[in-house]
């Protein structure tokens, strides 16, 4: 290994150590720049099989079972009564059928664990950038990072991989803009005991209500607890994160006769603004991955498989042409463009996908199915049962998102077999 790493990571999260452990096992060395400043509560407490997967590649699937929660499936219930329970065993065959819900710091210290287990060096130091808007490269490493990171004078690393998560460093110090999505919703959580649970062990709940949504995700000695809705209607159910969440529980029709013994066991935390994708992600000399590309609502529990999977990306760019292709710019650039072709479709998919929760169409669509195997009862009623019950679960999974099959299949359905009006009856409040 070069004694001067040519890579460097900012940012120690999910897609950072990730990729450092990924390049270490091919005996490319990155060095991660780290500050170990993070909440004790993230949001992305719940995987989806598709991060099982990964997690069976770098070998640490075990080490991430013994501090997680198993997760057979999700539900999704309506306050107008309609219920969905989705079951992973159906992604058998294509996709691990089962998942975990974690505690966020936990889980990106195993990540990191390995990393670290695998050689990685990791900084202290909130790396610090130099912009050269336009030039080659756009963006280096500050004097005091260099001085961190142990490079001698006139040394420097040749690609900088941007895994700073929702700073954006890169993108904000080159001015880069950001499409965002149509929701502007803030959610507060916090951790709970006490909560009745009368679903599978592991089973994560997503609620409708009047309100907008709440998540339920089970997790190994506590709950966690989510409320989604736009901040104008926020005053209504107090004047503080933790008023609001208390307020929730006490008073839904929903989720009060669940929650008479309720004891928060964690500080409340506040997320906005979770619908993002940078309009470019690399440049020379830069690439970013994870939350500092884009992040997308967390409706479905995308966020950690997006990370994760940018990482399996970066780290098959290298697999493919070696720790040489830093000696070639015009190549690593193409690369880098691939790279960012098909992240930027993955968000695109996942945005698309979770607007159907959004918009009642799934609902509908559910209960469509239902009426129409109740009144045409028989094999070709079974099979569309089966059928559409596997599409969904292998979109949710993270097997299908992006198949084109798939995405047309629910379009097709959306317009020819839903009532007309009945999605929007469904539908999740809009902002005004």
């Amino acid at each position: 290994m070069s004694q001067n790493p040519r890579i460097a990571i900012l940012g120690a999260g999910p897609a950072g150590c990730a990729l450092a452990a990924m390049l270490a096992r091919q005996d490319i060395q990155a060095l991660v720049y780290d500050d170990e400043k993070r909440p004790e509560m993230l949001v992305g407490e719940s995987l989806i099989p598709g991060i099982v997967q990964i997690l069976q590649r770098m070998g640490i699937e075990d080490k991430v079972a013994a501090i997680a929660q198993f997760k057979p499936g999700a539900s999704f219930i309506h306050h107008r009564g309609t219920q969905m329970h989705f079951d992973f065993r159906t992604v058998t065959g294509r996709l691990p059928p089962y998942a975990y819900n974690v505690p966020r710091p936990t889980f990106d210290d195993v990540i990191k664990d390995h990393a670290r287990a695998l050689g990685v060096r990791f900084v202290k130091h909130r790396a610090g950038l130099v912009a050269h808007p336009g030039g080659t490269p756009e963006l280096e490493l500050d004097a005091a990072a260099l001085a961190a990171g142990g490079y001698p004078d006139g040394c420097k690393p040749d690609l900088i991989i941007d895994c700073s998560g929702r700073s954006r460093t890169s993108a904000r110090l080159l001015g880069i803009g950001a499409e965002t999505g149509p929701r502007r919703d803030t959610a507060h959580f916090a951790h709970f005991t006490g909560i009745d649970h009368p679903y599978p062990a592991g089973q994560i709940v997503i609620t409708y209500h009047p309100w907008g949504w709440s998540w339920r995700i089970p997790l190994p000695d506590s709950l966690s607890f989510g409320m989604v809705m736009h901040p104008k209607s926020l005053s209504e159910f107090g004047a503080s994160a933790e008023e609001r969440l208390d307020q929730v529980l006490a008073t839904d029709p929903t989720l009060a006769p669940l929650t008479a013994h309720r004891k928060r066991v964690s500080e409340a935390y506040t997320y906005t603004n979770y619908q993002l994708i940078s309009d470019r992600a690399h440049g020379p000399g830069w690439v970013s991955a994870g939350d500092a590309f884009g992040f997308v609502d967390p409706m479905l529990s995308p966020g950690v498989f997006l990370a994760l999977d940018a990482a399996e990306s970066l780290n098959a760019m290298f697999a493919r042409h070696g720790e040489k292709l830093l000696d070639q710019p015009q190549k690593l650039q193409q690369e880098l463009g691939r790279y960012e072709q098909r992240q930027r479709g993955w968000h695109e998919a996942w945005h698309e996908f979770i607007e159907y929760f959004y918009d009642g169409r799934i609902v509908a669509f559910y209960e469509r199915g239902t009426k129409l195997k109740a009144d045409h009862p028989g094999a070709f009623s079974n099979m569309m049962e089966r059928m559409s019950s596997r599409i969904l679960a292998l979109m949710a999974s993270g097997a299908t998102t992006a198949s084109t099959f798939s995405r047309m299949y629910l379009k097709c359905c959306s317009k020819w077999l839903l009532i007309p009006g009945r999605a929007q009856d469904l539908a999740l409040p809009k902002h005004t």
